[in-house]
């Protein structure tokens, strides 16, 4: 019996299904091995490491590949897919006259994926910010549901950053600019400086600790990519008219990937440095926690938990840049971390702390 959708959901014979149904509508010959190999990420069945019979998962397989045939037949007409070769090497290819003959079981599958989300929305009003949401469900039921689902106390996900903060109204509108590739005209007030206008091209809007960032390119600014603002600090923000005949700059492919690489936050230092961090976690529980919740996706374990000749402790190494959020992040887990080289990062923690011990004498 074939199952109500077989697109439906994400297990792995609905993966199966979609994979079959996309090399059907391609109408060149495929085998089971060409499916698993779609699966497994190799470019054919020629590249699968063992046999198909001993490739994961072979018996769901098989078991959409049937039901497939079967509601083809049903929906495309008996014979729209014809077969050659041994049970060994037999191959498959779609013949048929229509060019997408379960387009409506596909569509059903897409509208349950959006229910799903939208379901998702409702539950996390909690977690996103209240203006995103007012936003992109302006003048719709969802957005009623939302907000008596949060009035409720009923939302299933929640933040605990206070996502309240200044100008966070300002999310949508950036995220707009960014999409439509809009270039801006920001009032900037950093810090104890005075304040500044900028011709600005967005390209990405980051949250770190529960504060957002705006990345960009700034003209006359440096650096040329990943000069980045905080929306706290924006005193006025418009986009730029197309008669101004502004060029948008956008940022070199994978800028951004390697621009967070090395580092903790959003902030690279001046003449910044990347080092082969070690650490040593004192204590079993902190041990478990950096290894659970890594200080970054370079970190790598180097000893692992246990008694030495110098004390009890596990050491692990990160590489990336001594910046004030990874500084923060150390000293914020308290006694139990302890930077252990290079020499130079060690003496930077050790005067750090000596600094904060002086506040407490």
């Amino acid at each position: 019996m074939i199952r109500k959708n077989p697109f439906d959901g994400k297990s792995i014979y609905a993966k199966f299904v979609w994979l079959i149904y996309r090399r059907m509508m391609s109408r060149e010959w495929f085998s089971h091995g060409d499916v698993m190999a779609d699966k497994l990420g190799y470019k054919s069945a020629a590249k699968l490491p063992y046999s198909i019979s001993k490739c994961p998962d072979n018996g769901e397989l098989r078991k959409a590949f049937l039901d497939m045939l079967k509601l083809m037949e049903e929906k495309a007409g008996k014979g729209c897919v014809e077969s050659q070769g041994n049970n060994r090497n037999k191959v498959f290819r779609y013949i048929g006259v229509a060019d997408n003959p379960l387009e409506d079981y596909q569509n059903a599958s897409a509208i349950s994926d959006i229910r799903t989300y939208a379901q998702f929305c409702e539950d996390s009003a909690g977690f996103f910010p209240r203006s995103w949401l007012e936003h992109f469900f302006e003048d719709t039921l969802d957005l009623l549901k939302i907000k008596q689902r949060k009035k409720s106390g009923r939302q299933m996900i929640t933040s605990s950053i206070d996502r309240e903060l200044k100008n966070v109204n300002l999310l949508p509108f950036l995220y707009e600019t960014i999409r439509d590739k809009q270039v801006l005209s920001i009032k900037y007030k950093p810090y104890e400086e005075d304040l500044v206008e900028l011709e600005f091209h967005p390209h990405l809007l980051k949250e770190h600790n529960g504060r957002w960032f705006l990345f960009g390119y700034a003209k006359g600014k440096e650096p040329d990519f990943g000069f980045n603002l905080a929306l706290d600090r924006i005193e006025e923000v418009e986009a730029i008219q197309p008669q101004m005949a502004i060029t948008y700059v956008p940022a070199p492919k994978g800028f951004y990937d390697n621009y967070f690489k090395n580092i903790i936050g959003v902030s690279h230092d001046k003449d910044s440095k990347i080092y082969k961090i070690r650490i040593r976690a004192h204590g079993f529980k902190m041990y478990k926690l950096t290894e659970t919740k890594p200080i970054h996706n370079s970190q790598e374990g180097i000893l692992p938990y246990g008694k030495y000749y110098d004390g009890e402790y596990g050491e692990f190494e990160v590489n990336v840049e001594v910046n004030k959020e990874f500084i923060g992040r150390i000293l914020q887990m308290g006694p139990n971390l302890e930077i252990i080289s290079p020499p130079e990062v060690r003496s930077l923690f050790k005067e750090k702390i000596e600094q904060m011990n002086k506040l407490y004498q």
